[in-house]
């Protein structure tokens, strides 16, 4: 492993124990091996390989749910494939969780975080959209029902502490994790349901008017 990479894989871990304000140049020098101008000769500054490390993560987590989507078969199967990579995605990078929680509590590159967050939602709604007309507004929306289960996966990880003293075990145990997903498909399939039925009527008469669905 190469110096730049050394310093990426221990900026990873400090900045997701302890936050990017909490960590310095001077304690990643040290975990990684090398000189401290290294990382200013590779990245400049503190807060470029912060955003190295960020964009990382999301260029992978990018790359692993368009996958999910872009492959054959109905909704509800990629639907299904999409919930069981991510959260596998999350398990496996347990420090982007940590990033991406103290980021989004008020930290210095919230608005990173939404930048690639944005073309996420838009492939899944679009999704949605496509194979569910209704989705477009209503109780059922696909952007809330997107971040419906966004927030079901990522509190999960989140408060993993908490729920560890609530479950007498580690809920990001391979058992656990599996009831988890377990869970997450049987709600997939209640929504689905939904979601059927909620369609039936457009699909059967297209042409109604669009003031007479459910209102937000």
């Amino acid at each position: 492993m190469n110096a730049r990479e050394e310093i990426l894989k221990a900026a990873d871990t400090l900045f997701g124990q302890v936050g990017y304000e909490a960590a310095s140049t001077r304690e990643i020098a040290e975990l990684s091996g090398v000189n401290k101008a290294l990382i200013h000769y590779h990245f400049r500054t503190k807060e470029a390989l912060f955003e190295s490390v960020l964009d990382r993560y999301y260029q992978r987590l990018n790359r692993t749910l368009r996958a999910a989507l872009d492959q054959e078969g109905t909704l509800r199967e990629r639907m299904e494939h999409l919930i069981e990579v991510y959260v596998d995605f999350l398990a496996r990078h347990r420090n982007f969780m940590g990033m991406v929680q103290r980021e989004a509590s008020g930290g210095p590159h919230l608005e990173r975080i939404v930048t690639h967050m944005v073309p996420i939602f838009q492939t899944g709604t679009e999704a949605v959209h496509q194979a569910y007309p209704a989705t477009r507004a209503g109780a059922l929306s696909a952007f809330r029902l997107l971040t419906s289960f966004y927030g079901m996966i990522v509190t999960y990880f989140t408060y993993s502490p908490v729920l560890k003293r609530l479950l007498g075990s580690d809920p990001l145990s391979q058992q656990n994790l599996a009831g988890f997903k377990r869970h997450l498909l049987r709600m997939l399939d209640l929504v689905a349901k939904a979601l059927e039925a909620e369609n039936a009527p457009a699909r059967s008469n297209p042409g109604r008017n669009s003031s007479t669905r459910r209102k937000p």
